[in-house]
């Protein structure tokens, strides 16, 4: 068999990553709204830095899971349709509960919900138009992700015709080409925006969807061998990248300015290696703190998407550090009751 045919487990350590990466996005997010931090301190640029970046490691980790698992050769076999019906079942289901809170207790996040804009998101379509055009904070994330899901079937075929050592290269120059799509972006175009405007400039998709190729690059090289890092080799190594990722220099009090410039790809270049650190490790025996972080790595779509609503229950009547702690824990259970009790159905109806 083929590498990107052979059956696949467990990949690495990606699914603690990906609890880790929810919990960053909750924690920055959270501290934010609950003003725990001085704008400028160490502290503060470091969860600036984990919160944003998480949602750009998302991107890539994305990328490498879809590219990794979903060859064209089992997309003709289930067919595209079902293809596409399952991979609308990953997300619709707790994005349309989302967006219903949202309208339900007019919360105020996102646009004003017109018929267009309740149009683009019933379809998951809003990304190809604006992705803040989401009715749910942190939505644009959902809008740029369906974008890859409709056109991925094309980029497998387009892989698959390349043959086993052109599909690499195809995967190589699709990652360049549209790393150059977002030079122009993320190296003047947010910050020469108005103030208003600049953060709905970089969640545009020119500035975003070559990270979901970075991580479709990744999974092209980890096809090719099977050779994986002792765990604790990846921790020795993951190290000084975190170091780097968290230092306090240089220092900023606009958060969008480590999301702009050359700093912006240093520090995505940082994580993409993370993201692969943890892709390329051997699975091991896991300890307490690993199953804990892979059991929020089942429940990290929901910790994203819900983490806002907890926000604004708990904000009202408590807050600094206890309204703090209680809406990251309330945001953690209601993560585990939507994983029991919307996608786990879900996914077992995409299954069936």
């Amino acid at each position: 068999m083929s590498a990107t045919a052979r059956p696949l487990g467990r990949l690495g350590f990606l699914d603690p990553l990906r609890g880790i990466l929810a919990l960053c996005v909750a924690v920055y997010h959270l501290s934010v709204w609950y003003d725990l931090t001085q704008s400028g301190s160490g502290l503060n640029m470091a969860l600036a830095k984990l919160g944003n970046f998480s949602v750009s490691a998302f991107f890539v980790l994305s990328g490498f899971l879809l590219f990794r698992t979903a060859s064209w050769a089992r997309i003709q076999k289930e067919g595209v349709l079902r293809f596409w019906f399952r991979r609308f079942l990953r997300l619709a289901p707790v994005f349309y509960l989302a967006c219903a809170l949202n309208l339900a207790f007019r919360l105020g996040m996102g646009p004003d919900p017109t018929a267009r804009f309740i149009l683009e998101n019933l379809t998951l379509t809003f990304g190809a138009f604006h992705p803040n055009h989401a009715l749910v904070t942190g939505g644009w994330y959902v809008g740029l992700v369906s974008l890859l899901y409709f056109v991925y079937p094309a980029l497998a075929w387009l892989r698959d015709k390349a043959g086993p050592h052109g599909g690499l290269l195809f995967l190589a120059a699709l990652a360049v080409g549209l790393w150059l799509w977002s030079l122009p972006s993320t190296l003047h175009g947010v910050m020469d925006q108005p103030r208003w405007n600049q953060f709905h400039t970089y969640v545009q998709a020119p500035n975003q969807v070559f990270l979901l190729a970075w991580g479709g690059l990744l999974a092209g090289l980890h096809a090719t061998t099977e050779e994986r890092l002792d765990p604790k080799i990846a921790l020795l190594l993951a190290l000084p990248m975190l170091w780097l990722l968290l230092r306090p220099t240089p220092q900023f009090f606009d958060h969008l300015v480590a999301l702009t410039g050359w700093l912006r790809y240093r520090y995505l270049l940082i994580i993409t290696l993370l993201v692969a650190l943890a892709a390329f490790t051997r699975d091991g025996q896991q300890g307490w703190l690993g199953k804990l972080l892979t059991r929020l790595g089942a429940w990290s779509f929901g910790l994203y998407l819900l983490h806002p609503f907890t926000m604004k229950l708990v904000a009202p009547h408590l807050q600094g550090r206890l309204g703090f702690a209680l809406s990251l824990a309330l945001a953690i259970l209601a993560a585990a009751a939507v994983h029991r009790w919307i996608e786990e159905p879900a996914g077992r109806l995409g299954k069936g």
